[in-house]
């Protein structure tokens, strides 16, 4: 058997493995995916999570489209959002979908489902409840284990009468130096608590939260299911482990300020396959691709926290000045000053996130760096 005939080993079938497994399986090469869970998607559970789309150039569907994925799966448009500290509302209206609403888990219209199912239709192996074996795999996909967390969150998921809604709650006191956050679309909705310090008020704080987005808002709630997660990334990526390909949360791939991760796992995962295929150095072209993305999350992570208290007012303002869309497309768009002070955000933040920038720090269990974050 030659390495073309061969299946290409992936260990892992979230967005970043299943989007790589579907461009290997587009080009004709046989794939086999495995997973460790006994189900594509099962760390969620019905999750509402945004897929962002304010980095400018393509739309996020658009984007998935080109790179042979189909859009089949549940993706609410955004075309209004409302941020709020509690007590004033801010209403903004966008001309293009700031970020779509998709569903997480083995759920009807979810995300995983889809992809899964298209890796299925094209012939790939997906290998449930296995483990790849170790040192096979040749695209790493299997997500941060053992990193510890720069962020986590909880809430719930659950059923509701409410129109559709994207709500985020800025407020130092609810969630300190980060966010809660309710969406609804077509009768499912989301509320949770992300925080990037003081880890064991997580509970407490969104109690909080859902008093404020949930109660007083007078959304109805039936069927509430807890869930939770933990945020992790890497200032520098870890392109490579071993001489496998790693790609999503495995290479460290998430945004450091709000946490959204999806598009960056898919573009990875396409862009892991097709270095593989044309026998491309993936460490130099995926450097060229996120290596930026990775030096603006660490600035705008300073900034923000830089300007605590005042962040949401300064936030606030901005919003109404310059226009919501405006100041998300500039906030993720690397300016000269993003490398020029790159040295000295990261000696800045070093210490509150050490596994973001040593990797040797990024061994601490996670169950010592947080409560359950599902527990709620």
């Amino acid at each position: 058997m030659t390495a073309l005939d061969r299946p290409v080993r992936i260990a892992g079938a979230g967005p970043s493995g299943l989007a790589a497994a579907i461009t290997l399986a587009r080009a004709g090469r046989p794939v086999e995916v495995f997973e460790r869970r006994s189900r594509c998607g099962a760390r969620f559970d019905g999750d509402l999570q945004g897929l962002e789309n304010w980095t400018p150039g393509t739309d996020a569907l658009d984007e998935f489209r080109a790179l042979g994925i189909d859009t089949d799966f549940h993706a609410a448009p955004c075309y209004r959002g409302t941020q709020t500290d509690g007590v004033r509302d801010d209403v903004f209206t966008f001309r293009t979908p700031a970020f779509y609403i998709v569903k997480r888990g083995d759920v009807p219209g979810s995300l995983d489902r889809s992809l899964a199912r298209q890796a299925l239709a094209l012939g790939v192996d997906i290998r449930l409840d296995t483990p790849c074996p170790e040192g096979t795999a040749d695209i790493e996909a299997t997500g941060p284990r053992g990193r510890a967390p720069f962020a986590i969150d909880t809430g719930i998921v659950f059923e509701t009468d409410a129109p559709d809604c994207a709500v985020a709650l800025m407020n130092d006191d609810v969630a300190p130096g980060g966010y809660a956050y309710l969406l609804i679309t077509d009768g499912s909705g989301c509320c949770c608590t992300m925080l990037f310090d003081d880890f064991p008020s997580i509970h407490r704080r969104f109690a909080q939260a859902r008093e404020l987005l949930i109660t007083r808002r007078g959304i109805t709630v039936h069927n509430a299911r807890a869930v939770g997660g933990l945020g992790h990334v890497r200032a520098r990526a870890g392109w490579l482990a071993g001489s496998s390909r790693c790609v999503g949360e495995a290479a460290g791939l998430q945004d450091f300020l709000w946490g959204f991760g999806i598009r960056l796992a898919v573009r990875s995962g396409a862009l892991a396959a097709r270095s593989l295929m044309q026998g491309e150095d993936y460490v130099t072209a995926a450097e060229s691709a996120f290596g930026g993305a990775l030096r603006i999350g660490v600035a705008n992570r300073w900034l923000w926290e830089r300007s605590s208290p005042n962040g949401y007012a300064v936030v606030r303002g901005a919003l109404r000045t310059v226009g919501p869309m405006r100041l998300l497309q500039w906030m993720h768009r690397e300016h000269w000053w993003h490398r020029l002070i790159t040295p000295f955000t990261t000696r800045s933040l070093r210490g509150r996130y050490p596994a973001v920038f040593d990797s040797s720090a990024a061994t601490r269990a996670e169950s010592a760096t947080a409560p359950d974050a599902s527990a709620a």
